[in-house]
């Protein structure tokens, strides 16, 4: 099979150019060209120059024009506020809804710092460790804003507290307190020297008033909020 092959290209230098086409006019009968076949090459080589500038001139402004509307997109996003009533450590999630690149999200509590992780794709976390009104804004890379504000007022870092104690013949009886999320009485227990694990013989959760029998040694008695924050006592005896 024959292959074609493309003929080169045909070239000649400026100073051959303008004696074949000062022998043109002169054959023709025209007026000899007064301009230089040198200037006219280079305004030839100016002007495709120039057309290129212009034409990528053009596309970067297209390009800006069509790009516009996004530098005043602002950012979208929900929310999430915690199932637990009351937790040592509560989860806020916020769900950024752009799809533009996002720039960054900050919490704070009172002028205080809230970490922020991010889970996912757009998807962040936030775990206040104190409560109060939380300021949660999200910044896309336009640096368009929105923040969004949530009362806090599920975090429980306290253990319960103990009011007084006192006893009869048989039993010693503890009152106690615990103003956030509560005592959870089912998880009331002692352990004793020997470790046993004893469990409470008295329970009145509307005045918090939990009761023990009197142990033959010392046992630790350990009292949690549903939180999760544990009191210990040593009860001994004397």
């Amino acid at each position: 099979m024959l292959k074609h092959e493309k003929a080169p290209e045909a070239s000649i230098d400026l100073e051959t150019a303008g004696k074949i086409l000062e022998n043109v006019f002169e054959k023709s009968q025209v007026e000899p060209n007064s301009v230089p076949l040198e200037v006219l090459t280079s305004y030839s080589s100016y002007r495709k120059e120039r057309f290129a500038l212009q034409r990528t001139a053009l596309i970067v402004i297209m390009v800006l024009f069509l790009l516009l509307p996004m530098l005043f997109i602002a950012p979208s996003f929900t929310l999430e506020e915690p199932e637990d009533e009351y937790n040592s450590s509560p989860v806020y999630t916020v769900t950024v809804d752009n799809v533009l690149p996002i720039a960054r999200v900050t919490a704070s509590i009172d002028g205080h710092n809230v970490p922020v992780y991010e889970v996912d794709a757009h998807v962040y976390s936030i775990e206040p460790a104190i409560n109060g009104r939380m300021t949660v804004t999200v910044t896309l890379f336009n640096q368009q804003t929105l923040t969004k504000y949530v009362d806090v007022g599920n975090v429980d870092t306290e253990a319960p507290v103990l009011v007084s104690n006192d006893s009869d013949n048989e039993n010693i009886y503890l009152n106690l307190s615990d103003a956030d999320s509560g005592i959870n009485f089912d998880d009331i227990k002692a352990v004793d020297s020997k470790g046993n694990t004893i469990a409470p013989i008295y329970c009145d959760e509307s005045v918090g008033r939990v009761g023990f029998t009197y142990p033959e040694d010392s046992m630790n008695v350990y009292i949690s909020d549903y939180a999760g924050n544990t009191l210990q006592l040593v009860i001994s005896v004397k």
